[in-house]
């Protein structure tokens, strides 16, 4: 609970930021969906490229983890996390900062807007997250976003899993 308490503390301490920097990142898929998956990360816009060989139906779930590194540590702390139904988020009317992050996205690929979503090639190209679209309790500082992209329950053996997405971004005061 001290734990929980000083990293409350600390980010409290830091100003408030929206400039989102993005540096680096990494995926891994399950060839099971995908004949290829490509992310690139250059001059702060996210690429992506894929191949699916098979459609993505109503259960496909997603965990979004958010961490934060403090000070000059090499250690990541939870922000906060969330499973997500994508084809829910896809296909909602109602808004919340998950639909929102992806209408930014359309703007720059082809994904489809609904379930399900059939085998082709989708892209995702030169895409910069709009600092109006970063939540007022993040913080400036390091941090890490994982995406697990799965079928059926999360760290079960039913659990099938689809893609594993890393980003590592930095978060600048405006």
């Amino acid at each position: 609970m001290l734990k929980y308490l000083i990293i409350l503390s600390l980010l409290v301490v830091y100003t408030q930021a929206n400039n989102v920097l993005f540096q680096t990142g990494e995926c891994n898929f399950s060839r099971k969906y995908f004949n290829n998956f490509t992310l690139t990360i250059k001059n702060n816009t996210v690429s992506m490229d894929m191949i699916t060989i098979r459609p993505f139906t109503r259960g496909f779930r997603a965990l979004i983890d958010f961490q934060i590194s403090l000070g000059n540590s090499k250690n990541y702390q939870r922000v906060f996390a969330h499973i997500l139904d994508v084809c829910s988020i896809v296909s909602s009317v109602r808004s919340n900062i998950f639909k929102s992050w992806f209408e930014s996205m359309l703007q720059h690929g082809n994904f489809m807007y609904n379930c399900p979503v059939t085998g082709g090639h989708y892209f995702l190209h030169n895409w910069k997250l709009d600092s109006r679209l970063v939540p007022h309790y993040m913080y400036a500082g390091d941090y890490r976003v994982k995406a697990h992209f799965f079928y059926g329950k999360h760290k079960t053996k039913q659990e099938d899993f689809v893609l594993d997405i890393i980003v590592y971004a930095q978060l600048k005061p405006s």
